[in-house]
């Protein structure tokens, strides 16, 4: 298997996944719960792409696993009742504490969802009734998102030990490294204290390759390299005065679907036969405007859209000289002008030329893509590129002042934006054995555009190749341990300090009472003397 096969699933692995669950139903009817799997959980299954992708993803496309966590998911929502889980059936007073909630998007268009660390004290709500919130909030956003990836913030502003739950943390951790494959965007740490450094480390430890991946330690410095000052708390330096204030979801009604299995040794089937009978209505969660579709067949051109992408769905990346390069062709199908622009998930990573500009009516260009020296290329599926235009009038067109500051003051979710959703693969006759090699000779670095964060310095002679990577974060780590050891033996000196400090006072007192009980005790020994003198 190539290595572009083995991160990006295709159509046939999709379809074939969903066959092997088809089968497996037939198969292992009697252990199903009771009822049924949930029949909107079914729908995923049997009507769209999106969700199966996210298991092949996540298992590397090795069928056996993507079907087994894929399994096991849909026993654990049925278990837990995840579908009936609303306001009406979990602790409100906890969800109106603000402890957790979502608001505003990152940089890349994703839903961000606020961990307010510092509002939860261990031990001081249930448990069971804070994991339901968590599933409330996280099934909501999944649904207003459309299935869209999740961006997590846990603000560790003026939090210490005690606002730190291991139990809880881990739940969230293992809950959606299991059950919600790949619907992570970012987990962004925030103003971490050095004293929760260890327990840092303990929670990266936890997390699945994949999510490391996504994992930022962040703080006012770097925050507005993954959330814009409109959408950013005014907290963390930001524009946004938003105070939490609950807003019941407004859900649609899930319409009605049937799903029969059927086990018929009366008419000559061996195995069991699966009969299904499928019946949607109104099923479909809000849309998002990063909606990534289930299917791959879209259409050319839509009613509606201002720019055609080709290749729609992937900027395939090949060999070029010495360096990685992909493109994508963007026309302007509307009759008016149309300004782009174009955004990644990591802007250190690649370089892009053009990144904005002006198609007239009718107009294409070709837009490059070139990874930049140094970084992974084996990692490169994991990034996205997001094409966004909108109409202008001809007098925008000739000036850049005003069109950049149109961008400024338009929201990206705003509906005069249009956006276009793009993958980054490898083609399909790539030789997975060049990637090393591809980026092992020295080369000198260029200056990448970014989009969403400020221009890193170049890269110089001599890329850092695989394994001296891995020889780096073994001495980050070492140093790490080293500076967790060092910060208890430093705790473990001030107490034997303070420690000292009080004996010495005890023993001060002691001393003083001592002598007092000397010199009383002598005085009047000197006027009993004295008067039996006289």
């Amino acid at each position: 298997m190539t290595l572009a096969e083995f991160l990006n699933p295709s159509p046939e692995q999709v379809n074939e996944l969903r066959q092997l669950f088809k089968e497996k139903l037939v198969k292992d009817a009697a252990k199903i719960p009771a009822g049924g799997f949930h029949e909107h959980d079914m729908k995923w299954v049997f009507e769209g792409d999106g969700w199966l992708i996210k298991f092949l993803e996540n298992n590397d496309i090795i069928m056996k696993d993507s079907l087994k966590q894929l399994w096991e998911t849909l026993e654990w929502r049925k278990a837990s009742g995840i579908n009936e889980i609303r306001e009406d059936n979990i602790r409100m007073e906890y969800v109106n504490d603000g402890l957790m909630f979502p608001r505003g998007r990152d940089l890349d268009g994703k839903t961000v969802f606020i961990f307010k660390s510092k509002l939860y004290v261990r031990g001081s709500r249930n448990l069971d009734d804070l994991k339901k919130c968590f599933l409330y909030w996280i099934e909501r956003i999944i649904r207003e998102a459309n299935d869209d990836l999740v961006t997590i913030v846990f603000d560790l502003t003026d939090a210490g030990l005690s606002n730190v739950d291991m139990d809880y943390t881990k739940y969230i951790i293992n809950t959606l490294k299991n059950y919600y494959p790949c619907s992570l965007n970012y987990i962004l740490i925030y103003d971490l204290p050095w004293i929760l450094n260890a327990t840092f480390q303990i929670i990266k430890k936890l997390l699945p390759a994949k999510a490391v991946d996504r994992l930022r330690n962040i703080n006012s410095k770097n925050i507005r390299e993954y959330i814009d000052e409109d959408n950013m708390q005014k907290c963390w330096g930001g524009k946004d005065e938003y105070v939490f204030t609950f807003v019941p979801e407004s859900r649609k009604a899930i319409g009605s679907m049937e799903l029969q299995l059927n086990h018929n040794n009366n008419n000559g089937m061996t195995n069991g036969f699966l009969s299904k009978k499928v019946h949607f209505a109104n099923l479909s969660p809000p849309e998002s405007p990063m909606n990534e579709k289930a299917t791959n067949s879209f259409p050319e051109h839509n009613e509606g859209e201002m720019l055609r992408i080709k290749p729609q769905n992937n900027i395939i990346f090949a060999k070029s000289g010495n360096e990685l390069v992909g493109s994508v062709e963007i026309t302007n199908v509307d009759s008016r002008a149309v300004s782009y622009k174009v955004k990644t998930t990591a802007p250190e990573k690649f370089r892009v030329r053009p990144s904005t500009g002006v198609l007239l009516p009718s107009a294409s260009v070709t837009i490059n893509v070139a990874l930049q020296h140094g970084h992974q290329v084996s990692a490169i599926n994991r990034e996205k590129f997001l094409v966004m235009c909108m109409g202008i009038s001809n007098e925008l067109c000739n000036n850049p002042t005003e069109l950049a500051e149109l961008w400024k003051i338009t929201s990206a979710k705003s509906a005069s934006v249009e956006q276009h959703r793009l993958k980054c693969a490898l083609p399909v006759n790539y030789d997975e054995s060049g990637l090393d090699a591809l980026f092992a000779s020295t080369g000198t670095g260029h200056g990448t555009e970014q989009y969403g964060g400020p221009t890193p310095a170049g890269y110089g002679s001599g890329g850092v190749r695989g394994d001296q990577l891995v020889h780096l974060q073994q001495t980050i780590s070492h140093l790490s341990e080293t500076t967790h050891r060092l910060e208890g033996q430093v705790r473990l000196n001030q107490k034997l300090q303070w420690i000292t400090c009080i004996l010495f006072m005890l023993l001060s007192v002691a001393i003083v009472y001592i002598l007092k009980v000397e010199i009383k005790a002598n005085a009047t020994a000197t006027d009993c003397d004295s008067m039996e003198h006289h």
